[in-house]
Formats: structure tokens, C-alpha cells, sequence
């Protein structure tokens, strides 16, 4: 029977043998839809884990930031004078008021011409790319010594002063070690600057010339106009500086650096000035240690509330993903409104994100192991614990408890936190394990399709196997259904003419 809906356009038949065969394919491609619908499920699935992914991982760098005893250290340094010296404390700072005196910073060894060079055209201030040597005098060579080794330099009539520059700044010995120089040349003042990498009364710099009619190290070292090699070479130089200082009366003379620390305060040299004194205060600082824990237990609640609401959203099974005709069929804020409803569930009762939320709460509450008796052992101790199951173990601060614990109590606060079982080093170890099987089920975050081994990964692939074997086997279908109709159509017509060649025998 012919579906009154259709249109009766056949040439033979009067059917709309086009409609007919859409509507029999729409049949045939329900398994194909559903499959559709399962690979559109599941890559949904493995976006929602590899974002919970993100999250664990965004939660484990807070927790990184109290795994190790210097987080947690309880005490800042200021400087009376930050023009002179900046300073910070360390773990093992010494609380205490401290006296600093600057009486010489720490440098490299370097060499600056003493005045503009000229060039060799028309006696003005030279440029970088003017040439070193005079045309026609040949080649010369010069001497470069450091701390580090000794090279010999090579001037060409092609040298300018940059590229000489580059020569002395790439300078190697004969193993082809280093120099450890820097050396520019400055078109400004028209002169070179050289000088060691690195500070320190051992840093050297020494040049002399060696071959050819020209004196390049003297050039160089004096500035103005190249001049004719000497019967007897000058070896040009310069030393470098250590840094020292007058801490808390003890004079510090051995530093090749302006970075120090001293009495686990970290200095930060700035400007010599034997005449002034810094004074330098080191006292407890509980708001740092304070606001990174705030931090880490805010950051969990977070964590935890977002969690327990994916595993316990219900999937609304009446809406299944969209296929391109339903999609189609629906405006653009129609479809969104759909993918709303439908991504709902995607991770309910989802047995990975389950055991770690369980893992953690335990993990927050257990005592820690490795401690003495007397000292703290669990959070609750410092004010931190969560007062109602309702809350699905997310933790409350008692904010005065807590900075009372760390004011009185800082290094069994890092013990807490930082021992082999530490709330952090746990937790740490938790969220890593977590990642990890999130890795397993859904891959990377922003793993390519094509390298994705995860488990959902193979599913997605197999599906879409299924859904290949299925669109080919459509085709044979659709192939099969036009032969039919086209048969049809042939037989009908064959029979219409049969037909009307009676009827004309019959009229004559």
C-alpha cells in the first residue's frame, strides 16, 4: 500500500519512487543512528573525564606548594634600606634584627676602550659595520687570556668592528672550551665593551698583541685610530671583584656574587656604601604559611563540590545525543538546549572519581604516622575538620586555632604536612594515582584522536568501525531498493504498452 503522504510522481507507476526509497532508508539507518549516538556519548564521556583530569591536576600543583619544609617557612626579612639591599628568609632563617654593611660589590672583570675609536676612511667616529684594519696591511692577531683559557684572535681586512665583537664573545681555547666573555661594540660611544660572564677577584681579562703590522689590542683597549704594532706588545688587562660584606659584625670578603645568603637571609646586593648600614629585621610571619593553608583547603572544598556533583547527576535518558538530521531539524538555541539536557550524567556513579573522593576524605582525617607523641598528628588538631557528614567532607577552618597552631607550633605544622605520610604529601600521591586512572579510561587532555590508546579511546574507535561496516552496508540496502523500483517501473511500462498495442488491435 502506498503511503497517502507521499507524492504520486512515478513515470510508470505514478509513485514517488524518491520519497519511498528516503523513507525505507530512514529505517534501515535506525542501528546506524544509535551507533552514532553511542561514539557521540562516549566522546562526550572522555571530554568530561580528561576536564575532571584538569582539575585533579590544578589541584595537585596547590597541594605541591606544601610538600616540602620551605613552604612553610615561618619567617620574612625586611630591609631598612632597599636601595642598598633587597632581602628575603628562608627556611632557616634566624629571628632576629641584623647589621649590613656594603663595602664593595662583586664584578666581572672588563675592558672598556678608554676613548671613541676612529675609523680608518675619514677619522670620524667609527660604526659597526666600518672595517677594523687599514686595506693593504694584511692580517693581525691578538691575544685573549681568562680565568677560563686562552685563544687567539684573527683580524681580517673583511673584520668590522661587530664582527670582531662576535669573534671575542665566541673566543674558544685549543679544546674548545669557552672564555666566557661577552664583548660588544657600542655605536654610540664608538668603543668596545668586554667582559667575563661571571664575578668574582678570580675573573680575568688579558689581551696582547701578537702578529701583523697593525695593533688590534691596543685599538681595542685605548680607542682612537688603529696604530702600528709596537717592538714590544703591551698586555692590556683587568681583574675582577669579590663582593664584601659586614653582617652582624663578621666581615664577608669571599663572595663572587651580589646573591648571598646568611643566616638563612637571602641578599640582594645593590649599591656599595661603607659609610651606611641596613639594618636587616627577621620575624615570624604566620600570614604567609596561614593563606597558603586557606588556599589549599578552599581549593579542595572546590574541588570536592564539583566532583560530587558530577557523580551524583542523573542521566536523562530522554535525551539522547542529536543526530545531523535532528540537529537539522532544530534552531541553533534548540540544539544547545538539547546537548544541555542530554550531557547530563556523563560521570554519574562513576567508580574512579567515587574511590578518590573516598580516599581523600580518609586521607584528610587519618592520623599521620612517623610523628611523636605530643606533636601534631591530624588536622583537626590545627582547626581544620569538617563538622557534618552532609558537607560530603568538605573541610571548615577554625581561622584562630590555626594561626595560633602556626605561630606556636610552625615546624610540627610542616611535619604535618610535609613528613613520608604528610597531609600533603598523601593527598599529593592521591591525586596523582587518580590522574593516572583518568589517563587509562580517557587519555591525556588534548591527546589527538589518533594517538588516544585509552579505553574509551578503543571503544570510540570500535565504534566507528561499526558505524563504517554500517554505512557501507546502507549503500548495498539503498543500491538493492532502487533495483527493486527500477524493475518495477520497467515491468509496468512493459505492461502499459502491451496493454495499449491490445487496445489498438481491439479499436481496429
Amino acid at each position: 500500500m502506498v503511503n497517502n503522504t507521499m507524492r504520486i510522481t512515478g513515470f510508470a507507476s505514478g509513485l514517488d519512487t524518491d520519497t519511498i526509497i528516503r523513507d525505507l532508508m530512514k529505517a534501515e539507518r535506525a542501528p546506524l543512528d544509535k551507533l552514532f549516538q553511542k561514539k557521540e556519548w562516549m566522546s562526550w564521556q572522555r571530554d568530561a573525564y580528561r576536564d575532571v583530569n584538569l582539575e585533579l591536576s590544578a589541584f595537585q600543583k596547590k597541594v605541591d606548594k606544601l610538600r616540602f619544609s620551605s613552604d612553610f617557612n615561618g619567617f620574612k626579612a625586611t630591609s631598612s634600606n632597599t636601595a642598598n639591599a633587597l632581602v628575603s628568609a628562608k627556611g632557616n632563617a634566624i629571628q632576629g634584627s641584623y647589621d649590613l654593611k656594603i663595602e664593595q660589590l662583586a664584578e666581572v672583570a672588563k675592558i672598556k676602550s678608554s676613548s671613541a675609536i676612529n675609523n680608518n676612511v675619514d677619522g670620524k667616529a667609527a660604526k659597526a659595520t666600518d672595517n677594523v684594519l687599514v686595506p693593504g696591511q694584511g692580517d693581525s692577531t691578538f691575544e685573549v687570556k681568562t680565568s677560563s683559557g686562552t685563544a687567539t684572535i684573527t683580524v681580517t681586512e673583511s673584520d668590522t668592528f661587530a664582527s670582531l665583537a662576535t669573534k671575542i664573545g665566541s673566543a674558544v681555547d685549543s679544546n674548545g672550551k669557552s672564555l666566557g666573555l661577552r664583548a660588544s661594540f657600542d655605536e654610540v660611544t664608538s668603543s668596545f665593551v668586554i667582559s667575563t660572564k661571571e664575578m668574582g677577584k678570580d675573573q680575568k681579562i688579558e689581551i696582547t698583541h701578537q702578529t701583523g703590522t697593525s695593533d688590534v689590542a691596543s685599538l681595542v683597549f685605548n680607542g682612537g685610530t688603529i696604530a702600528a704594532a709596537p717592538a714590544t706588545p703591551t698586555t692590556y688587562s683587568a681583574d675582577g671583584k669579590n663582593a664584601k660584606i659586614t653582617f652582624d659584625g663578621t666581615v664577608i670578603d669571599n663572595l663572587t656574587s651580589n646573591k648571598a645568603t646568611v643566616y638563612g637571609v637571602e641578599l640582594t646586593l645593590l649599591k656599595a656604601d661603607p659609610t651606611a648600614t641596613t639594618t636587616i629585621n627577621v620575624e615570624s610571619d604566620t600570614d604567609a604559611i596561614f593563606t597558603k593553608i586557606k588556599d589549599f583547603v578552599d581549593s579542595y572544598n572546590s574541588m570536592i563540590d564539583s566532583l560530587n556533583s558530577k557523580v551524583k547527576t542523573h542521566r536523562n535518558r530522554e535525551y539522547q545525543p542529536l543526530t545531523e538530521e535532528q540537529r537539522e531539524s532544530l534552531s541553533e538555541k534548540e540544539a544547545e538546549k538539547w546537548d544541555e539536557k542530554a550531557k547530563e550524567g556523563l560521570l554519574y556513579n562513576d567508580q574512579i572519581i567515587r574511590d578518590t573522593l573516598t580516599t581523600l576524605r580518609g586521607k584528610m582525617y587519618n592520623t599521620v604516622s612517623g610523628i611523636p607523641d605530643g606533636q601534631l598528628k591530624m588536622l583537626s588538631e590545627i582547626g581544620i575538620g569538617s563538622a557534618f557528614m552532609s558537607m560530603d567532607g568538605k573541610l571548615e577552618i577554625n581561622e584562630e586555632k590555626l594561626k595560633e597552631a602556626i605561630a606556636n607550633n610552625p615546624d610540627e605544622i610542616s611535619n604535618l604536612f610535609t613528613s613520608d605520610d604528610g597531609i600533603a604529601t598523601r593527598i599529593y600521591n592521591e591525586i596523582g594515582s587518580s590522574i593516572e586512572k583518568l589517563n587509562k579510561k580517557a587519555g591525556r587532555p588534548n591527546t589527538a584522536s589518533t594517538l588516544d590508546i585509552s579505553t574509551l579511546g578503543d571503544s570510540i574507535k570500535d565504534v566507528t568501525t561499526q558505524m563504517k561496516t554500517w554505512e557501507d552496508k546502507l549503500k548495498l540496502i539503498e543500491n538493492r531498493y532502487w533495483k527493486q523500483f527500477t524493475a518495477m517501473e520497467q515491468a509496468i511500462s512493459k505492461m502499459n504498452a502491451q496493454s495499449s498495442s491490445i487496445v489498438g488491435m481491439l479499436g481496429q
